[in-house]
């Protein structure tokens, strides 16, 4: 009787061992799967890089073309800018604020143009410009998963040289620090 209790016994561990190594590859399993969901579920939301080179145009007034490109898989709904442009010296009030938004969803592959005009007559007839930082803030819904994101987009334009517009350039990461606190400062960041 003694040999058939410990078998059973034994038979009962190895069942009770499989039955808990089963249930934890079970939770792992689920956590991989629910991970691997929400890194395809972040890859294919909506992001905006530049199509081209940002244009400036100067006619009486100073303008900017920015044309974005919706790369990401899911379009982009609600689409909102602000846009700050102020000199690089970060001692100056900015020279241009703006919000814009943009009604119709922008699918995948699909290109929308940001257009900014200054036109402040005492900016406008100088021959010459400082180079001025241009920060573009674009927020932005997701309607397939109704998530929001906001995306920050740093460049420096480097400003008119005898009446000629100079091309923009990405922001060095050192000045990086002390836009945004210029931003704090001037409570542009809420």
């Amino acid at each position: 009787m003694s040999w058939n209790k410990r078998e059973k016994n034994w038979s009962n561990m190895v069942v009770t061992t499989s039955t808990a190594i089963f249930a934890i590859v079970s939770i792992i399993t689920v956590f991989i799967s629910v991970t691997s969901w929400q890194a395809q579920r972040e890859a294919a939301r909506p992001y905006f890089t530049f199509k081209d080179s940002p244009a400036v145009h100067l006619k009486g007034d100073i303008s900017f073309e920015f044309k974005f490109n919706n790369v990401g898989t899911h379009p982009a709904s609600s689409l909102s800018s602000k846009t700050l442009v102020f000199d690089q010296n970060l001692l100056q009030k900015p020279i241009f604020v703006d919000d814009y938004t943009v009604i119709n969803d922008i699918p995948r592959d699909t290109t929308t143009s940001l257009l900014l005009n200054i036109d402040d007559k005492d900016i406008c007839q100088r021959s010459d410009l400082n180079s001025q930082f241009v920060i573009i803030n674009l927020s932005y819904t997701d309607p397939i998963i109704r998530k929001s994101y906001t995306q920050t987009i740093y460049l420096k334009w480097a400003g008119i040289i005898a009446n000629n517009p100079q091309p923009f350039v990405h922001v060095e990461a050192s000045e990086k620090s002390g836009i945004l606190n210029y931003l704090k400062s001037n409570h542009f960041l809420e």
